[in-house]
């Protein structure tokens, strides 16, 4: 993840109008480097290779996969590369995908650029970036309850209530006084003992098994359009 230094990002939409519009944002932003537009999975996985940026934009819906296919391959590949999947119209079913991925967040299309630039520089923290009405559905689309493998420690508690209250990697571990490796083994043991894939993923099981509320998710990450300054595609 990008700590104190320049932010580098690959843009994957095969929208290519709305794919500049986000280049020439997050060009003009300071401290973020764009380091390729591409408009495919296959095109995305050269580039992330190639470059392995510190945040990777990309659409749900791509020519040869999706946003998640792309999150799944980072998180074998690259794990300290951050995945934003963007979607116009998300169903349950893609909230679900997207949270299984191993993408930190979610974030409709249609949103000003500012926003953009918001949420790639809080994923590059390594925040986790899905609206509290997202996680409700997710919640009330959960399958059969399951249950934990093995019991959170007292730490891992922790650390897991730091995450659903959308706390960013540097600062949980700076709260409990701890190194940002030794956070993210914690993170690891609660996404197993969990048996969940992502780190939305871990939150939205917590709140489902009452470890943590939604309350404790204190502000939407990526809220309602503060005005008309992005474009808003007609696909979902």
């Amino acid at each position: 993840m990008a700590d104190n230094k320049t932010i580098r990002v690959v843009i994957v939409d095969d929208e290519r109008l709305f794919a500049e519009l986000m280049r020439v944002a997050l060009r003009a932003a300071d401290g973020i480097e764009v380091l390729a537009v591409v408009h495919d999975m296959k095109s995305a996985i050269v580039a992330l290779n190639e470059h392995r940026p510190d945040v990777v934009i990309a659409d749900y819906h791509l020519p040869d996969g999706t946003g998640a296919d792309l999150a799944r391959a980072v998180r074998g590949s690259l794990p300290d590369t951050s995945v934003l999947v963007l979607t116009a119209d998300p169903s349950a079913v893609t909230l679900n995908d997207v949270a299984r991925s191993g993408a930190v967040g979610h974030m409709t299309k249609g949103r000003g650029l500012t926003e953009v630039v918001e949420s790639v520089r809080s994923a590059a923290s390594g925040e986790i970036l899905f609206a509290p009405s997202e996680l409700q559905r997710l919640l009330l689309e959960s399958a059969a309850s399951r249950k934990i493998i093995e019991p959170l420690t007292g730490r891992e508690l922790e650390v897991l209530r730091l995450l659903a209250s959308g706390t960013s990697t540097t600062a949980a571990a700076e709260s409990l006084g701890i190194s940002t490796a030794t956070l993210r083994a914690h993170v690891q043991a609660v996404l197993r003992k969990l048996g969940a894939h992502s780190r939305l993923e871990a939150v939205a099981e917590a709140a489902r098994l009452g470890l943590v509320t939604l309350e404790s998710w204190t502000r939407d990450r990526v809220g309602p359009p503060r005005g008309g300054s992005g474009p808003t595609p007609e696909r979902s």
